[in-house]
Parts: C-alpha cells; sequence; structure tokens
C-alpha cells in the first residue's frame, strides 16, 4: 500500500513522530472531484493525545491545497468509537449506499 501511494500524490502519505519514533500515519487522497482519508492510525499508547485530530488536519490542509472542495471517509458502522472521533473534529453522517468490487490483480 505505502509503495502504491509514494507513486501517486507522495505528499498525502503522513507520519506523525515523537522523538523519531513512528506514532501515526494517514493515506488520503484526491480523484479531481472529492478528496478521501483512506487509512488512519495511531500507535496504540500514543491515542487519545491529539495525534489523529494532527494528521486529519495536516491531510485537509494538503487536499485544500490540491483544490479539493470537500473530504469523505468510510468507517464500519460498528466502529462507534472511530465515528465519535470523526464527529468530534466536525465530521458528519451522510445518507449514502457504500459499494464495493474487488479486482483481480492485472498481469
Amino acid at each position: 500500500m505505502i509503495e502504491n501511494k509514494l507513486k501517486v500524490q507522495p505528499e498525502l502519505l503522513l507520519v506523525g513522530e515523537v522523538e523519531g519514533t513512528l506514532v501515526g500515519a494517514m493515506i488520503a487522497g484526491f480523484d479531481g472531484v472529492r478528496g478521501w482519508i483512506y487509512h488512519l492510525a495511531i500507535a496504540p499508547e500514543y491515542r487519545r493525545r491529539g495525534f489523529a485530530t494532527q494528521l486529519v488536519r495536516a491531510a485537509e490542509d494538503g487536499l485544500r491545497r490540491l483544490g479539493c472542495p470537500k473530504v469523505n471517509l468510510q468507517v464500519r458502522a460498528v466502529n462507534h468509537e472511530v465515528v465519535a472521533f470523526y464527529r468530534s473534529i466536525g465530521y458528519e453522517i451522510e445518507e449514502r449506499v457504500s459499494m464495493g468490487r474487488r479486482l483481480e490483480a492485472a498481469g
């Protein structure tokens, strides 16, 4: 995943460090229409210290610089803690149907 992201908008692969220790990472992207937060992870011992919010805000700044007008993300409905986190920083639940399909690798 990291290798692929480094090929497309590498500036939207963000990491958080404390004294040289990796404490969090985020992958975001912009397709020209909408921005997306794809992945956000914070090491358990560093959670609830503001690192996730800092990474989200940094991603939003990067997306804004690319001309992105809106950011979307998907969270599993049963992941109440993460839903609460995103709501606490201004994200809202939107009435949508999320659909997907896995593709086999080419070649």
